[in-house]
This record gives structure tokens, sequence and C-alpha cells, in this order.
């Protein structure tokens, strides 16, 4: 029987980490406040995507999914041209 990877209960298989939508919730939080609210997403062509790290965590993300989202811009290197 698996265990809750936040309050370390067993429970019953079909969720994937956590034994309930508090727990889950409780699961993306710690994950967001420590790897941030987007991610940077690359696709094979070198393109990047800024995607919502729920979106990550709640549906998975596809590389013909990353059109949907807004480019990734990095800000211009300090001192280049």
């Amino acid at each position: 029987m698996p265990h809750c990877v936040i309050c370390g209960e067993a429970y019953t298989p079909g969720r994937v980490m956590t034994c309930s939508n508090k727990c889950h919730n409780e699961m993306k939080r710690i994950i967001k406040e420590n790897h941030g609210e987007f991610k940077k997403v690359t696709n094979h062509k070198g393109e990047s995507f800024r995607v919502p790290t729920d979106d990550i965590i709640e549906i998975g993300i596809k590389e013909k999914d990353l059109a949907k989202y807004p480019r990734w811009e990095d800000p211009p290197a300090k001192g280049g041209t």
C-alpha cells in the first residue's frame, strides 16, 4: 500500500503521491514555493515557453502543448550586445 508524501498515511491506490485533496494541495504549495510559479520548458527546436507549475503537476505537458503558452523571454545579458 502506498504512503502519502505529505502526511505519511497509507492510502488506497488510485492516487499517485498523496492521500487526499488537502495533501495534494499542500504538495503543490511546497513545490511552487521551492521551484516557482512558472517553469521554463524548452522544445526540441530550442524555443522556450513559460509554463505554470500547476499545469505541469495537474495535466502534464507534451511538446505539442507548448504553443499555447507564452514564450519565455530571458533578460538581456549584462554588458552584452
